[in-house]
């Protein structure tokens, strides 16, 4: 190797160890002092988790230096807030953390705890804040968008006949059920289920015979190629039962 060429070798060294230098001078230059990090912004609108209850969980992670605060673990500390549909966190300069945070929007409620909301997920909040004025749906867990588009569209079949869907399953043989506001369960099967809704709603609500015979009948069995059973006794309904509890009072 020649004079010059250790020259140039040396020159190159001389010039990684500055930027080194440099790099390390900077990177000290920006760092926060090793503190715990001062504040937490907090965005977004949840009207089930309080910008309180979101600093109490924050706070054991907020003892940390600005670096070193354990985003991911915090993020997945919030989400096991129920309400809770999304949560983004992140590091906010030069001493803070930044929270966003997205309420789930309930639609129907799910088996006997759960709700579901319109971005299909399943899940369950205390019993205070489980909302009361909902379609009751139940299915596979999974199934929570088929069983609610499944009631939409069932409800559509039955505007303007008044008659409203207060509870809709689908069992794990695929196999629906409707229950009316007025307590009438409706045994739909797994095929048709637009034809044989469409033939209740032409001889059991257009029919005002047929509709007076189902006042106090429990059930009817759809699952027929060209008619329905009828049977059972209706029992009182949700509604029905707050009537008498009011009357009482």
């Amino acid at each position: 190797m020649t004079r010059r060429d250790n020259k140039r070798v040396r020159d190159g060294l001389l010039g990684i160890l500055l930027l080194l230098g440099v790099a390390a001078c900077t990177w000290q230059g920006i760092k926060p002092d090793d503190q715990r990090t001062g504040h937490l912004y907090i965005s977004g609108d949840s009207a089930h988790v309080s910008d309180t209850d979101i600093a109490k969980v924050a706070a054991p992670y907020m003892t940390s230096a600005f670096f070193d605060v354990d985003i991911k673990g915090l993020k997945t500390e919030l989400e096991r807030q129920p309400w809770l549909a999304q949560v983004d966190v992140s590091r906010h300069w030069p001493d803070g953390v930044a929270v966003h945070v997205v309420d789930h929007k309930p639609v129907a409620l799910w088996g006997d705890e759960g709700v579901l909301g319109a971005n299909g997920r399943v899940f369950v909040p205390d019993a205070a804040s489980r909302p009361t004025d909902l379609v009751a749906l139940d299915g596979p867990p999974t199934a929570g968008l088929k069983v609610y588009e499944q009631y939409r569209h069932l409800s559509d079949l039955l505007d303007g006949h008044d008659a409203h869907i207060a509870r809709l399953a689908l069992d794990a043989r695929g196999s629906w059920t409707a229950t009316l506001t007025d307590g009438l369960e409706l045994r739909l099967g797994r095929d048709e289920l637009d034809e044989r809704m469409q033939r209740f709603v032409d001889y059991a609500l257009d029919g005002g015979q047929a509709r007076d015979a189902l006042a106090g009948a429990g059930y009817v069995d759809l699952r027929y190629s060209d008619g329905f059973a009828v049977g059972g006794k209706r029992t009182a309904t949700h509604q029905d039962q707050e009537k008498v509890n009011e009357q009482a009072a």
